[in-house]
């Protein structure tokens, strides 16, 4: 159980302090320009909503049929990450990402990167190094996190 917390904190905060802590690169098959700078500031924005459990904003930067599985194949929806937050079960102190790239197809955009985090889950640490993969989409003229997986990197 707390292997899965651990794992279950890391990815949800994992995307936004990429947009702190690195830019997008262009890689081929990527947009370049709009879409890459739109997913650095989201991913600024939801990490600041996480620092400071801001649920309103993480509520907005989070589509509603979001889907999180972590490392161990356990699925979290959107409703279980706010709740999860509301109650003060999650806590960030820092986040470190690095490796990040931004493919952008459309009103969809697909992100990788290497997180190292800090944190706890119901008081139990949660931090340590993964890899992941975050799909965005754009609602509206929005950018919302629908999916994000990762995997504890050795």
């Amino acid at each position: 159980m707390k292997k899965q917390l651990i794992v279950y904190l890391a990815c949800l905060t994992a995307l936004p302090m990429v947009a702190q802590t690195a830019t997008a690169k262009k890689t081929p098959g990527a947009q370049s320009g709009g879409a890459a700078a739109a997913i650095e500031k989201a991913d600024k924005d939801r990490t600041a909503a996480i620092v400071k459990a801001d649920v309103d904003a993480l509520d907005k930067a989070t589509g509603d049929g979001y889907v999180f599985t972590d490392s161990t194949g356990r699925v979290t929806s959107k409703k279980e990450l706010m709740d999860d937050f509301k109650a003060g079960k999650i806590k960030i102190e820092s986040q470190d990402v690095s490796d990040m790239k931004v493919h952008a197809y459309g009103n969809t955009a697909v992100e990788t990167g290497k997180l190292v985090s800090k944190g706890t889950r119901d008081g139990q640490d949660a931090g340590g190094t993964f890899r992941f993969t975050r799909v965005w989409v754009n609602h509206n003229g929005t950018w919302q996190t629908v999916a994000f997986q990762e995997t504890k990197a050795q």
